[in-house]
């Protein structure tokens, strides 16, 4: 039976794995607790690096000075039960002794999909699944995404007035929110694989799309401009050989990137309104290693993500400020009806600074 003492000990595991953010992709991030009879760690492990031991391993080799034997071990996702770069971890539990694995959910991979489970409950092994299932989930959704649906984890951030503008009627961005939510919005670029913004947000902001102020490693940085390519003076063309960037254009058009070393063409058909489906680009993202991407704007590209209804979680800054005259993010968005308008849930709401952020999601 799960105790309380369960949730607790998956709450550690759950930090843990965040430790392995940025470093394993495209495998999904996993820690591991183990644990006496009576609930007292004895060690504890996570995936470190893409290509090196699974977090059960890392748990297990850390308590070798300690008795694990009839000990329970903790972990985000089932442990798998398939050779792939390293050994199967349902091996490294057995033989390790340990009685009991607490996990929060099933891997979707269909290579381990309850088969890792069942190698354990064969061994003699008690498993019980379910704690903090929906927080475990959310951690490794690009990865749950890719597997499920094929796609990528599609994520919106947008900062806006109180009137909610996110631009004047001049084009004027800069900066709407203060230095406490912008640092946030550099996390959130952090915890997903990419960051998508429209060719005319390039060419009108100049943005870097880069981590700054915050540890965590740069996304893939994808644009959508099939007609007009990238500047090759702007800040994305300056560092392409240093973050990997990807141009999304059409099929029947020679993307203008002469003279920017690194850049990479995604190539997708024209819908025939000279538009590209949101959703065909989510799945192909997929063979770049983009499993959650992070949209930034501009008012086109929301609002064609959002006609496709394939955004899965939006995050507002509302700052205190009113623009008046100017851009909504979704100002191109038109809804089949009044009654099967996208529709959303308020998942989280928290002050940073004088701005406040609320979080939608699906």
């Amino acid at each position: 039976m799960l105790t309380n003492r369960d949730e607790i000990l998956m709450r550690r595991v759950l930090k843990l794995a965040q430790k392995g953010q940025g470093k394993v992709h495209t495998n999904p991030v996993v820690g591991a607790v183990i644990a006496d009879r009576d609930g007292n760690v004895i060690s504890e492990g996570y995936h470190s690096y893409f290509g090196g031991p699974h977090a059960e391993v890392a748990a297990i080799e850390a308590g070798k000075n300690g008795d694990i034997h009839g000990s329970t071990l903790y972990v985000n996702l089932e442990p798998c039960c398939f050779q792939g770069k390293t050994p199967p971890c349902t091996i490294a539990i057995i033989n390790a002794g340990i009685k009991r694995v607490v996990a929060a959910t099933a891997d979707p991979d269909p290579r381990v999909k309850g088969k890792g489970f069942d190698v354990l409950k064969n061994a003699g092994i008690k498993v019980e699944v379910g704690v903090l299932v929906e927080k475990a989930r959310y951690l490794n959704r690009g990865y749950f995404s890719s597997r499920q649906r094929g796609r990528a984890w599609c994520a919106v951030k947008v900062a806006l007035s109180m009137d909610g503008k996110m631009a004047a009627a001049d084009g004027q961005s800069k900066w709407i929110t203060g230095l406490e939510a912008r640092k946030l919005a550099h996390s959130m670029r952090a915890d997903h694989d990419g960051i998508l913004v429209g060719g005319g947000t390039v060419r009108q902001d100049d943005p870097e799309l880069t981590v700054r102020n915050v540890s965590g490693s740069n996304p893939v940085r994808v644009i959508i401009s099939p007609h007009y390519g990238i500047p090759k003076e702007s800040k994305l063309a300056q560092t392409t050989k240093t973050v990997k960037t990807i141009l999304v254009t059409f099929e029947s058009v020679d993307a203008p990137v002469d003279d920017i070393a690194g850049i990479e063409l995604l190539k997708l058909p024209d819908r025939g309104d000279g538009t590209i489906d949101p959703k065909e680009l989510l799945e192909s993202l997929l063979e770049f290693g983009v499993q959650s991407l992070l949209i930034e704007g501009g008012s086109g590209v929301l609002s064609s993500f959002m006609q496709a209804d394939v955004i899965d979680e939006i995050s507002v800054m509302v700052a205190p400020s009113v623009i008046g005259q100017g851009l909504s993010p979704f100002n191109g968005f038109i809804p089949e009806s009044w009654e099967e308008r996208p529709k959303f849930e308020v998942s989280m709401v928290k002050r940073y600074g004088k701005d406040v952020m609320i979080r939608f999601s699906r």
